[in-house]
């Protein structure tokens, strides 16, 4: 009877992490001709990500998050990354068009809660501006979904796991497509 309890827990286990698994995936990296690398000792100017209807636990830590990243991976020894407080709508074109630019988005945000399991599904964009360039140079997106079951964690868990993966993700492939160029 015990060794049968024990079975079934395991089987629970290696099906939950194959269902995250199989919800898993990778941003999607997009970049026009205009596109070139970014002269080290440049600056970063990172706009505070938009955000429609996400809860606010999840937008403040991917984008504190976000930075958090960037400055680990060292792009703070080879850019200077400033935050701006201002929203994207604030900024004059004029003042963007001379700039590197770093514009986030957060969409798509939906909880789907049953008795005994929830997923969550999200969108995620950033665009990178150069200077001289009216329109973003490169542009990653990333769709995510994640399916738990109550039984083993609970939603602001994986609210916080959900938005530090984002976070994580964005940040690395900005700093792999900043390199690559």
């Amino acid at each position: 009877m015990i060794s049968a309890i024990r079975l079934s827990a395991r089987l629970s286990a290696i099906l939950m992490l194959l269902v995250m698994v199989a919800c898993s995936s990778h941003p999607v990296v997009r970049t026009e001709e205009e596109f070139a690398r970014v002269p080290a000792g440049e600056t970063l100017y990172v706009v505070p990500f938009l955000t429609v209807m996400v809860p606010q636990a999840v937008r403040e830590e991917i984008f504190d998050r976000f930075v958090d990243v960037l400055s680990e991976k060292g792009v703070t020894s080879r850019y200077d990354v400033v935050i701006l407080k201002q929203e994207l709508e604030r900024i004059e074109p004029e003042w963007l068009e001379n700039h590197y630019v770093v514009v986030g988005e957060l969409f798509a945000y939906v909880e789907e809660s049953g008795c005994c399991n929830t997923t969550i599904r999200s969108r995620s964009r950033i665009r990178l501006f150069q200077p001289g360039q009216k329109e973003a140079v490169m542009v990653m997106e990333y769709p995510r979904e994640i399916f738990f079951d109550h039984d083993y964690s609970t939603i602001d868990k994986q609210r916080r796991l959900l938005a530090r993966d984002i976070a994580e993700q964005l940040a690395d492939y900005l700093l792999k497509t900043l390199s690559a160029a």
